[in-house]
């Protein structure tokens, strides 16, 4: 919440600095209407990813995410609607350009929600990086009894990997990271990931 509030207070400053730069009127990118219309649609497209259970941290990326994809279809609707009325063409650039304040609204609400994802990443890598990587082998994994997907989740778990971090990197939900998760713990017969080396080297490993 902490580098929400300066990633909040930054991006203001940097604004007024381009305001100043260029010296343009920074009133002229406030549109209240335009903001929460952005908002609105938003949420709409982010209700299809809530499920029940899930953590405000996925939730918060997800809604930075899809805050740039209403965004892009507020610009274009906004900018179609102007370029129809083809009998007005007296201030047609000035108005294209105030189409684009959603993106603007987007990129920033993207921004702000994403330094929180950044920030537990980084205190996750800063974590993994005190602990030794595991000397486990996929091998050891799936003679343990794992299937080759558990196996790889598994050293990923076991090298210190949060759930988010082994969703992106075998592409896969973090939903389907927990099922598997929760299946090693069943094979393993272990309740904590940090038990989870272990467990694995203990196993009476079938042939």
């Amino acid at each position: 919440m902490k580098r929400r509030g300066q990633t909040i207070v930054y991006l203001l400053l940097y604004l007024l600095l381009l305001s100043f730069v260029t010296a343009f009127e920074i009133r002229q990118l406030l549109d209240v209407r335009s903001f929460l219309s952005l908002l609105a649609g938003t949420f709409l497209l982010t209700l299809p990813f809530c499920r029940r259970g899930m953590e405000k941290e996925e939730f918060f990326s997800v809604f930075g995410s899809k805050s740039i994809d209403a965004g892009l279809i507020q610009v274009f609707l906004l900018v179609f609607i102007r370029l129809s009325d083809a009998g007005e063409y007296e201030g047609l650039l000035p108005d294209l350009a105030m189409c684009f304040r959603p993106m603007l609204y987007a990129f920033c609400i993207r921004m702000i929600l994403e330094r929180a994802d950044q920030e537990e990443g980084q205190e996750t890598s800063e974590k993994t990086a005190e602990k030794p990587e595991a000397e486990i082998t996929m091998q050891e994994c799936m003679a343990a009894g794992l299937t080759n997907r558990e196996a790889e989740i598994a050293l990923l778990v076991i090298n210190g990997r949060s759930n988010r971090e082994i969703a992106q990197e075998l592409v896969i939900s973090e939903t389907t990271v927990k099922k598997h998760i929760s299946h090693i713990f069943e094979k393993t017969g272990i309740q904590k990931r940090e038990a989870l080396k272990e467990a694995v080297q203990k196993a009476p490993h079938t042939s």
